[in-house]
């Protein structure tokens, strides 16, 4: 048999064919090779040119047969690939070439973990044509080659060929096996971008091939078609394969059934992941093979979590002796405590029951005047020795009082860093919370000891504050703020009027910090303002009390941030600038510990997004990153890590991304959220309860999701807005009036919608982004004379888009009348921003956007 003469290339022999063409062993330049020669019509030719090249063009992947030369201009045509299979002798011992096909594991006999291997190796293969847009169209076992390789075992080939269109002529086998429906009905739609989806259906039968060695559908049929092949073959009869009873079998079965149970969840939720590739409705089946790689990766990674777990519950099992241990002793102390406070008590009324039998024995002396000199010194001493026990008590009880309040002040100031100091924290301050508690209705009953009633108000609010439980933490230190007041007002010359001060102070400025976090900004500038004179007179009479001196600096820099979020730039600079002056080492006469330190850098960040409020947009980000660094080292440094200032750190480097993404790129904001979302993540882990975390989390993933909007990926953007919504609607369950979160929530579901609608699903979008459009205005609508704060600006800004949104959506999904009103409602607050303020640049875009949109619609 003549071989053909194919430029460049000696062809030595046939080693396979096929329904588009013929495939030789040849040689080229002294290396081996396989050339295939197509017949012209079989092959879509351009289609096929096309294909070959961008797979020529995109990154090698080793799962991917690549194509070294091919020629589509002229006949003969051809391309050459690397020879892939080996040498073998026949049962005549002649030689011959044999390249194994994944057809040869599809026979039911292939192990599990084996199976899995190749089915993984081909998603990832797929997914990688996928990626660079090419669909392969002709996904069966015998294209895809297999080869003894440590990295890929597999090699995918013959793409773009089979039933495709633009084809005269194929002669049919197992294609329709292989085939989802709309592509056996419409072949022309592999190269119109449903490709890939159907490419995924095949991946789903060959995979359910490889763990069953039966076919999902249309198995019987199959059978009874090559029984009949057969027959007429025997007879010498011309015979061919009927396509359309093939095609009606698969859609007679629309569920998949499977032979065996699984043997593990994990083998089941495997199997829903192929279930999906196999959906009749395109609309539910993986878009591409890159959808089914994530799947398959996130389930790996569940695997490896919940195997983590196990080891984790077995090691905290270990470290529950130790902490009995430790409940132990803290149990020990806390009863020779009380021992010491009982024994106070007797001393004192065997000291009270002394001075009775002292006044009963003046009276006998009176009447026994003869023995009286005789018995003076006697009751003298006897007098003098109770006073002296009694003061003794009197001291004992006060130690006892402080050495409590150092307890508590000590372990509300310990920081936490891994699950079992949580926990361990936790049934600390909890035992704290029920001694403080047990002590507070006879302190509420004798108004004499307001600074004792104080104290404990106090540590219980802190502690509720410690425990995230900002209901009952509001109602005790506004006690304890209200019993300073009073002290201060009833003790103005008093020696502790200093104290009263700083008590004052603190107070307020820990109720600030709750009203700030449920997003009532007014009461809590107000408190701040009560805070920062208070702080600053009690530093003022005690210059060396370095916690005074810290929470002084505290209140300045949080009165900077919140008139900064007020707009006020001229106060909050002042305010900034006075961090620094408080907690300058000379002054103090010692360096600065490391909570000081990270206070200054909190500080700077703030002074970054002044410049930034400011418009100095270069000045900004370079003291923000600077800012950054700083909290980053300190956080990194500290052991235990300060959870608290953990947090501040997250919110910095979102804050930053956020300013990054405007000013600089894509790149840097990215790796800004990269270093946020860990540490929110491990706080989440810790600290499930901790509300402003997922707040920040649910942030990041909302700017992220944009991120990957703009590169490109709504898929992924997609996922991530599903995930800040749901940790937001976790929270607002707990928090229903906080103003921040439902902002933010709103936001998130305009932005969701918006990207529904991209993807050309406007039906799904609407009544979101209508939803988002109600709950914005509701919020802004509680507080409609508010000041136009810069936060305030910009949520009238996002309210103005998404009413944008809404009007796309709705003309999108052909409802002109509501997509009018969408848009002249974004355009009546754009004028009002506008006239608030005239020559902003996004204001003016808005403007214009909204009125070309307007103009088209009339």
């Amino acid at each position: 048999m003549s071989l053909p003469e194919i430029a460049g290339h000696e062809l030595l022999d046939l080693i396979g064919s096929g329904r588009c063409g013929a495939v030789y062993r040849a040689s080229a330049h002294g290396k081996a090779c396989a050339v295939k020669v197509f017949s012209s019509m079989a092959i879509n030719r351009k289609a096929l040119a096309t294909a070959v090249r961008a797979l020529q063009q995109m990154p090698h992947h080793r799962g991917v047969l690549p194509v070294e030369e091919l020629n589509f201009e002229k006949s003969p045509y051809y391309m050459a690939t690397p020879l892939v299979g080996v040498l073998t002798k026949d049962a005549q011992g002649r030689r011959q070439w044999q390249t194994p096909t994944l057809e040869s594991m599809c026979q039911g006999s292939l192990p599990a973990d084996k199976a899995w291997s190749h089915i993984y190796q081909l998603a990832d293969a797929l997914a990688w044509l996928h990626k660079y847009g090419v669909p392969h169209g002709n996904l069966r076992p015998c294209n895809v080659l297999l080869e003894d390789d440590v990295e890929s075992s597999i090699r995918l080939t013959d793409i773009a060929q089979g039933w495709v269109g633009g084809i005269h002529h194929l002669e049919l086998t197992d294609h329709f096996m292989h085939l989802c429906p709309e592509q056996a009905e419409n072949p022309d739609g592999v190269f119109a971008g449903y490709g890939p989806s159907w490419d995924v259906y095949a991946f789903g039968v060959i995979a359910y091939r490889l763990l069953t060695g039966q076919f999902p559908r249309g198995g019987r049929v199959w059978a009874e078609q090559m029984a009949l092949v057969q027959q007429k073959a025997a007879a010498g009869l011309a015979y061919g394969i009927d396509s359309m009873a093939l095609l009606n079998a698969v859609r007679a079965q629309p569920k998949v059934m499977w032979p065996a149970a699984a043997q593990s969840k994990w083998d089941e939720r495997r199997r829903g992941i192929i279930e999906r590739a196999l959906d009749l409705n395109v609309s539910a089946r993986w878009s591409d093979a890159r959808e089914v790689v994530r799947e398959f990766e996130i389930l790996e990674s569940d695997y490896l979590l919940e195997e983590s777990r196990d080891q984790t519950v077995q090691e905290r099992k270990k470290q529950t002796v130790k902490v009995r241990t430790l409940q132990t002793l803290g149990t020990g102390l806390a009863a020779a405590l009380a021992a010491s406070c009982i024994y106070a008590f007797l001393q004192l009324r065997r000291a009270q029951n002394d001075e009775v039998v002292i006044a009963k024995q003046d009276t006998v002396l009176q009447h026994e005047k003869k023995t009286r000199d005789d018995k003076i010194t006697d009751l003298t001493q006897q007098r003098d020795s109770v006073i002296g026990q009694k003061k003794t008590a009197d001291d004992n009880l006060k130690h006892a009082q402080n050495a409590v309040d150092q307890f508590l002040t000590q372990l509300l100031q310990t920081p936490t860093s891994n699950q079992l100091d949580v926990e361990f924290s936790k049934g600390q301050l909890n035992d704290a919370l029920s001694f403080c508690m047990a002590g507070l209705p006879a302190l509420e009953k004798n108004p004499q000891l307001g600074v004792e009633r104080l104290r404990v108000y106090g540590n219980i609010g802190q502690i509720h504050l410690r425990l995230r439980d900002h209901a009952s933490a509001l109602i005790y230190l506004a006690k304890a703020r209200d019993q300073a007041a009073k002290l201060i007002q009833e003790n103005p010359s008093s020696p502790d009027a200093s104290l009263y001060q700083q008590w004052f102070g603190r107070y307020s400025l820990l109720l600030s910090d709750i009203h700030e976090h449920r997003g009532e900004h007014e009461m809590s500038l107000k408190l701040l303002k009560d805070a920062t004179p208070a702080l600053a007179a009690g530093l003022a009479a005690d210059p060396k009390n370095r916690l005074a001196r810290n929470e002084s600096a505290r209140a300045s820099m949080e009165y900077g941030r919140r008139t900064l979020q007020q707009g006020d730039m001229v106060e909050a600079e002042k305010a900034l600038a006075k961090v620094s002056e408080i907690l300058d080492p000379k002054v103090i006469g010692a360096d600065l510990i490391p909570d000081e330190k990270f206070l200054l850098a909190r500080a700077k960040f703030a002074q970054g997004q002044a410049q930034r409020d400011a418009g100095r947009a270069q000045d900004a980000l370079a003291t923000l990153i600077d800012a950054v660094t700083e909290m980053g080292q300190l956080v990194m440094n500290s052991s235990p890590r300060n959870q608290d200032q953990a947090l501040m750190l997250a919110e910095a480097y979102t804050e930053l991304a956020e300013l990054l993404v405007k000013a600089v790129g894509i790149k840097e904001a990215r790796e800004a959220y990269s270093q946020a979302i860990p540490i929110l993540l491990e706080l989440n882990r810790l600290l499930p309860e901790w509300a402003d975390v997922k707040y920040w989390l649910a942030r990041n993933y909302a700017g992220t999701a944009l991120l990957d909007r703009d590169e490109g990926r709504p898929g992924d953007a997609v996922k991530r807005k599903q995930d800040a919504i749901e940790l937001l609607n976790e929270i607002l369950a707990d928090e229903q009036d906080n103003v921040r979160y439902g902002i933010l929530l709103a936001r998130s579901r305009g932005e969701y919608a918006e990207l529904m609608s991209d993807m050309g699903k406007e039906s799904a979008a609407l009544p979101i982004v209508k939803q988002a459009v109600e709950a914005m205005e509701a919020l802004l609508g509680k507080d409609p004379q508010a000041a136009m704060s810069p936060e305030r600006r910009q949520w009238e800004m996002q309210l103005a888009q998404m009413c944008g949104v809404l009007g796309h959506t709705s003309q999108s999904a052909g409802k002109k009348a509501d997509a009018k009103a969408a848009f002249q409602r974004s355009a009546q607050i754009w004028d009002k921003l506008a006239a608030i303020m005239p020559g902003d640049e996004a204001i003016q875009q808005g403007q214009t956007y909204t009125k070309e949109r307007l103009a088209k619609l009339k």
